[in-house]
């Protein structure tokens, strides 16, 4: 916990010594192009939200062999709120764009308040550029530290979110005990998966996309 808190408050202080200079960012470009991973520690990055969102938010928006693509071992299925849940023997998985989080645009969060911590970061929170062409941000959270989350900057209003967790079972068990799940397992096993999903299906719905695309 020490090291985690370590690091962010670090992350912070770099961020707000850079907050002043110009990030190297590359021109917007059609295909997205390469990020400089030095683009981490700035808090001013130019974040584009023209672009068409990624996915309908539905599991119909993603691809077909979602299932067999991501080694899932059910189908995964729509959510009321929308979203594509999975309910898995490891846990539960969640494709999603983010959700603003307001009904009044005043009001709403974007990818710049992930991306500065401004949304509800938990105990550990990192930034990191996937794919060579995306920002995004791994955060763990949760009552019990049961939720990781990698939210990925697509240029969009809404970013693209995949959410690993716990089962439900073993979270409500865990706050019966008063007991948090320790952050080094949620890394070990909850944050690759998000990470691993995000990866394979965002070439497959965002060809040549990326923060920077067109």
């Amino acid at each position: 916990m020490l090291i985690v808190k370590r690091m962010v408050a670090a992350l912070l202080a770099v961020t707000a010594m850079s907050a002043c200079t110009t990030p190297p960012e590359p021109p917007m470009g059609s295909p997205g192009p390469k990020l400089d991973p030095e683009a981490i520690a700035y808090d001013n990055l130019d974040f584009n939200r023209s672009r068409p969102e990624v996915f309908d938010n539905t599991c119909e928006g993603l691809p077909s062999n979602l299932q067999s693509l991501i080694g899932l071992g059910k189908k995964p299925n729509t959510g009321v709120g929308g979203g594509c849940h999975a309910q898995e023997d490891w846990g539960r998985l969640s494709i999603e764009l983010f959700s603003p989080g307001a009904a009044r645009k005043s009001k709403a969060q974007h990818f710049v308040d992930v991306w500065n911590g401004d949304s509800g970061a938990g105990r550990y929170f990192q930034r990191s550029i996937l794919l060579d062409r995306y920002y995004a941000t791994t955060v763990i959270t949760g009552e019990v530290n049961e939720y990781c989350t990698v939210t990925v900057d697509t240029g969009a209003e809404r970013p693209f979110e995949v959410q690993a967790a716990m089962g439900f079972d073993e979270a409500v068990a865990l706050r019966a005990q008063d007991v948090d799940q320790p952050i080094d397992r949620a890394l070990r096993e909850y944050c690759p998966k998000a990470t691993e999903v995000a990866e394979k299906v965002l070439p497959l719905i965002d060809e040549n996309g990326g923060s920077r695309a067109r």
